[in-house]
């Protein structure tokens, strides 16, 4: 039994917590794209971590291309990367306390840097063409 099994935490409730805490995440970025854009709320910086309007995202993406896609690929994959390991660990944690389980987040890690290397640069190029739409409507 783990150090923190006596406080009610297992690793199934903390894997649920963090599957919640996701779907709110998404589920705030779709309510304040509504709230936004139909004028009910004004943009705020709560609302800017779930959703940037056209003009936010224009001056977001003119600073994130003069850096390149190569930093913008490695600067995406080293938060991430580093973010799941933090989970990993907060996971344990909770959970047993065994660190040497840590090695078997490594299969995760490995398919999350494959899945990065390919969709990150992707993602480049949809931010590229949301870009380029923008600036060609506001001439």
């Amino acid at each position: 039994m783990g150090r923190w099994a006596g406080l009610g935490f297992s690793r199934a409730s903390v894997l649920k917590t963090i599957i919640v805490f996701i779907i709110a995440i998404i589920i705030m970025s779709y309510l304040f794209r509504y709230l936004v854009k139909s004028n009910k709320i004004k943009p705020s910086k709560l609302s800017r971590l779930f959703y940037m309007d056209d003009e936010q995202y224009v001056k977001y993406w003119e600073k994130e291309r003069r850096k390149g896609k190569v930093k913008f690929v490695l600067y995406m994959d080293v938060i991430l990367s580093i973010t799941i390991w933090i989970a990993s660990i907060v996971v344990i944690a909770a959970t047993d306390g065994d660190f040497s389980k840590l090695k078997n987040t490594l299969p995760i890690f490995y398919g999350y840097l494959i899945g990065s290397t390919i969709g990150h640069p992707l993602r480049w190029n949809i931010n590229e063409e949301r870009y380029k739409e923008l600036t060609k409507n506001m001439e």
